[in-house]
């Protein structure tokens, strides 16, 4: 049996991995809510540029080569640099420069409904969901609730409650929250954000937001790995 000691190192490592993936998720959340101002810029340079290593895979490098992205176009800063991502952030994320077939919105109904509409069925269900868990929106814009910012807010809500669990060694309330966490996940952002990245990024003249949207599709990814790593974990145990 564990001894106490290594349980509770398991347990606020676990807590700390909660809590810096919540960071994470936050930071792109604010990045998709509302374009670039003052104050972010001036947070933004402090961004390290990350090491691309020989033994990155594809999805690794990717989040490297999108964050680095990001991080160079801040470094890089002249007096254009606000109006400039001001303006594609409307480009990309408000639907000023969308001339597809193809919906380019940071809602997922628009990708999830059969119609490629506002306002559908996963609208509906984040609002109750959100209702379910007490939490109330601060949207300045009266954006509906199934805005890419809102979902990674509440990915960021359950990774809190997974952390705050493992930091109380209360692990069935840390197992069903990670249960939680990976089930809205799976029904709320891998089955559309990867596809609006993309979408996003032919639409991208900055290198800001291509960056944006690179990164955050390689982070989708990543994560999808860590659920599927546990899987393959649990399956070796029982066997």
């Amino acid at each position: 049996m564990e001894t106490t000691q290594l349980q509770n190192e398991r347990a606020d490592a676990c807590a700390d991995a909660c809590a810096e993936r919540a960071g994470f998720w936050r930071y792109l959340s604010r990045l998709f809510y509302r374009e670039l101002d003052e104050e972010l810029l001036e947070r933004l340079r402090g961004q390290a540029v990350l090491p691309l290593s020989d033994d990155f895979d594809a999805d690794e490098r990717a989040f490297a080569r999108g964050s680095n992205k990001m991080a160079k176009y801040v470094l890089a800063q002249n007096p254009d640099t606000l109006t400039q991502s001001r303006c594609d952030y409307a480009r990309v994320f408000l639907g000023a420069g969308s001339t597809t077939d193809d919906p380019v919105s940071p809602f997922e109904s628009v990708y999830t409904s059969e119609e490629h509409l506002l306002m559908q069925g996963a609208r509906d269900n984040m609002f109750r969901t959100l209702i379910a868990a007490g939490l109330a929106l601060d949207d300045d814009y009266n954006m509906p609730e199934d805005h890419i910012s809102f979902e990674f807010q509440y990915v960021a809500h359950l990774l809190d409650a997974e952390a705050a669990a493992c930091r109380a060694g209360d692990s069935q309330a840390a197992d069903a929250a990670q249960e939680q966490v990976r089930a809205f996940f799976e029904n709320h952002i891998a089955n559309w954000v990867p596809r609006f990245c993309q979408a996003a990024a032919q639409l991208a003249r900055t290198p800001f937001y291509h960056g944006l949207c690179e990164c955050t599709a390689a982070w989708v990814c990543l994560e999808q790995r860590c659920y599927a790593d546990d899987d393959a974990a649990a399956e070796q145990e029982v066997a």
